[in-house]
């Protein structure tokens, strides 16, 4: 049976239609069941994880369908796919094996993340693969939990491995096992992963093997076919929205974590018709440090062009047809062996950002940068709480921080940043599994870049350790906040402290920052966090938002205040009420409404005759060069 509708033009066919969703409900249940499967909270809570289902075809493997926790996994299977079985014999492949890789190189995002890959054998053929993709807890290295801060090579990280058998006739690989397991700090979560992880592939080969009773092979594979062209098709309308042209923009990483240089990103999208290519020529160069890519930009940097033009269409192979990716070899988007590139997470971000902004230019349903950092605190130690001792025990937190504002709306507050777009750990999984107790993680007033649609605001996140523990920090943007678009300003930067003695009583206004020693960020001479006109790490004890080696105390805390998204519009154009609505809801304060929007709130409201001189003054002063838009910043500190 098939239909035709004016929108789509082709015909549609709906049995068709009806087995390509059946291909993603697949994928859905394999990462239902690897979530519910799993032991340690990146993959269980935070939902650090991706399934795929990739089919052979005649210009190599296909994704078909996968369903994402993690969004950068789904624009990377595809690849990785491809990258192992380059090299791997698939005449030898039997029933049940199961591939195991976590080389950079070799498609993987960096050696923290481990793909597991199970050939679907129908008569006799590999005619699928499934593909199940997790960040894991440790894999071993200096750092627990592998963002390897400080670090030059991937030797100095954690187990590295080419594609290798992991299950055979889905029995374990015993050495394989012993392996990785005598060599990471803690077993009995990797464990369980590496088994929810192959389980959910189980479940995967049955739902699809009966999709597959049901449908026959071929109408299968033509649902397949059919879904990765119904995208592309969407995708390629989607750019062909676009006008033709060259657009450019330059965005920059703070720096490395080994010198102080920032790090350009630069990018160069070329529309022509209903193809696009992005070209990060003239980004910086390859960092001594572990912040750059080895490949995998490639894709990543499509999300930005997949949530301005095609947000609704399911991720596949055709979301990456109308696109290609030049990434100059020994750059920070593609570095070469055997550079480290462990912290993946803030070039990634930038590379997303920097399509943002250069897209930007040229559609009018455009969006300011997010947050661009995710903060991702790593943190690892020996259990001493009663009941737990001598128990190896590590955690993942995402902070999370803002998106941006939109053409006609506010960005999203309190979220984790696109390039994931995670959840958050639980934190009464949190406490309960680890020494740790979550004392705070909330919104924090005037975090938004402003502008007529302001960014999503960032928030205040604070760890409280019961038994000292080990931890690594991974920030970026904390010198200038996320850039806001058509004159819309910059959200808040990300700022850490460290508290000894913590206690709720007496700490808990995140504004206050008496007894809290500086780690990171933009202070003035008196130790007030100013992205305007402070210095970065004065009075601080890291010149850098990328650490390794800190010991949290049994009994202290740390503070993070991670900033929002950058705003869109011009601040002076935000409707005054909805100003007035964000100071009643404790979002921006009024002496931030005024310096920023021009708005004064007088006795609880608008003050309409004063908000109109004010306005007028600010945007005379703007004409002149006497006024910018204010980087976004809490104002009540209290020292």
């Amino acid at each position: 049976m098939t239909i035709t509708t004016p929108d789509t033009g082709p015909s549609v066919d709906v049995e068709l239609d009806i087995l390509r969703y059946g291909l993603t409900e697949v994928a859905r249940e394999m990462l239902d069941s690897l979530m519910r499967s799993a032991f340690s909270p990146v993959c269980r809570d935070i939902l650090d994880c991706t399934s795929a289902i990739h089919m052979r075809t005649g210009d190599g493997w296909e994704t078909v369908a996968l369903w994402e926790g993690c969004m950068q996994h789904a624009f990377t299977a595809p690849h990785i796919a491809n990258f192992v079985m380059d090299e791997w014999d698939i005449d030898s492949m039997q029933p049940g094996d199961v591939i195991f890789v976590n080389d950079p190189w070799r498609g993987t995002i960096h050696q923290s993340d481990v793909n597991l890959l199970r050939p679907v054998f129908v008569d006799g053929r590999v005619e699928f693969l499934l593909h199940s993709t997790s960040h894991l807890v440790d894999l071993g290295g200096a750092i627990p939990g592998g963002f390897s801060n400080g670090t030059q090579t991937h030797f100095e990280e954690q187990l590295k491995l080419p594609p290798t058998l992991l299950y055979a006739n889905d029995v374990p690989v015993r050495p394989l096992f012993n392996f990785i397991l005598e060599n990471n700090r803690v077993p009995q979560l990797v464990l369980g992963d590496l088994r929810a992880l192959h389980g959910c592939l189980v479940v995967g080969e049955r739902q699809l093997q009966d999709l597959i009773a049901r449908g026959g092979l071929e109408k299968v594979r033509a649902a397949g076919r059919y879904a990765i062209e119904a995208t592309e098709a969407s995708m390629r309308r989607g750019i062909a929205s676009i006008p033709d042209g060259d657009y450019t923009a330059e965005d920059f990483l703070d720096e490395d974590g080994v010198t102080d240089e920032p790090i350009p990103v630069n990018v160069t999208v070329k529309v022509r018709g209903d193809s696009m290519e992005i070209d990060f020529s003239g980004s910086g160069r390859q960092p001594l440090g572990n912040c750059g890519t080895a490949w995998c930009e490639a894709s990543r940097c499509i999300e930005a062009v997949k949530l301005m033009v095609d947000p609704s269409t399911p991720v596949n192979s055709g979301t990456l047809r109308p696109i290609e990716t030049l990434l100059p070899s020994g750059s920070v988007v593609q570095v070469l062996p055997p550079s480290s590139c462990s912290n993946h997470a803030d070039i990634g971000a930038r590379g997303i950002n920097v399509v943002t902004q250069a897209l930007s230019q040229a559609m009018d349903e455009a969006f300011a940068c997010d947050t661009g950092t995710a903060v991702v605190v790593s943190l690892g130690g020996i259990d001493t709480r009663p009941g737990h001792e001598g128990t190896p025990w590590g955690a993942f937190a995402l902070a999370g921080g803002g998106w941006g504002g939109t053409w006609k709306d506010d960005g999203v507050s309190f979220c984790v940043i696109p390039i994931g777009n995670c959840r958050t750990s639980v934190q009464e999984h949190v406490e309960i599994e680890s020494p740790l107790v979550i004392v705070q993680h909330e919104m924090v007033i005037d975090t938004a870049g402003a502008g007529e649609f302001r960014g999503g605001l960032g928030s205040v996140y604070s760890i409280f350790a019961e038994s000292d523990t080990m931890v690594t920090i991974t920030a970026d943007r904390v010198r200038c906040g996320a850039p806001g678009s058509n004159g819309g300003g910059a959200g808040s930067p990300a700022y850490g402290w460290y508290i000894e003695n913590f206690d709720l009583a007496e700490h808990g206004d995140p504004l206050d920052l008496r007894g809290a020693e500086p780690l990171f960020g933009m202070f003035d001479e008196q130790g007030r966090p100013d992205p305007n006109n402070g210095e970065f790490g004065r009075g601080a004890r890291y010149q850098t938002g990328k650490f390794s080696g800190l010991v949290l105390k049994a009994g202290d805390a740390l503070r993070f205040v991670i900033g929002g998204g950058g705003g869109w519009g011009d601040p002076l154009a935000r409707i005054p009420e909805k100003v007035l609505q964000d100071v009643r809801s404790g979002l921006v304060s009024p002496e931030f409404a005024a310096d920023a929007h021009g708005v004064v709130i007088a006795n609880g409201d608008v003050d309409e005759a004063a908000t109109a001189a004010r306005r007028a003054q600010l945007t005379a002063d703007r004409d002149q060069g006497r006024w910018s838009v204010p980087v976004a910043t809490p104002r009540n500190w209290n020292l």
